[in-house]
């Protein structure tokens, strides 16, 4: 399996990231510039943790150092399989809102929703 192209929106630092990829790439850049994000991006696509092996981590982008609410926090990869053709995996971390009766809407919890060429899947599937 080979990766092709990889797209997020809202992860981590990087509010919107695509790249194709044909052949050998290298990503460089100065220090503090996405390189470790994208890494931690393919990690939590395909495994649920950053590329330090941790579950919990980060997702969300911040603002001022206060998570953005109410958007999703995706990573798209498409990949070319070794048997040929193509499959297209998304991940996507949102936050959950619930409403009391005569209540304010208020944050609850969080969860992470999967894609298999845009189709919904669950976790394990």
């Amino acid at each position: 399996m080979k990766l092709t192209k990889l797209e997020l929106l809202n992860f981590k630092g990087l509010k919107s990231f695509a790249i194709n990829i044909n052949g050998d790439v290298v990503i460089r850049g100065d220090n503090a510039t996405g390189k470790t994000t994208v890494f931690d991006s393919v990690c939590w696509l395909l495994f649920g943790k950053d590329s330090l092996d941790r579950a919990d981590f980060e997702i969300k982008t911040l603002d001022g150092g206060e998570p953005i609410h109410k958007v999703n926090h995706e990573v798209t990869g498409t990949f070319t399989l070794d048997e040929g053709g193509t499959v297209e995996l998304k991940r996507v971390y949102r936050e959950k809102y619930s409403s009391p009766r005569g209540g304010e809407v208020t944050l609850t919890g969080h969860t992470t929703d999967y894609f298999v060429d845009g189709v919904p899947k669950k976790e394990k599937e």
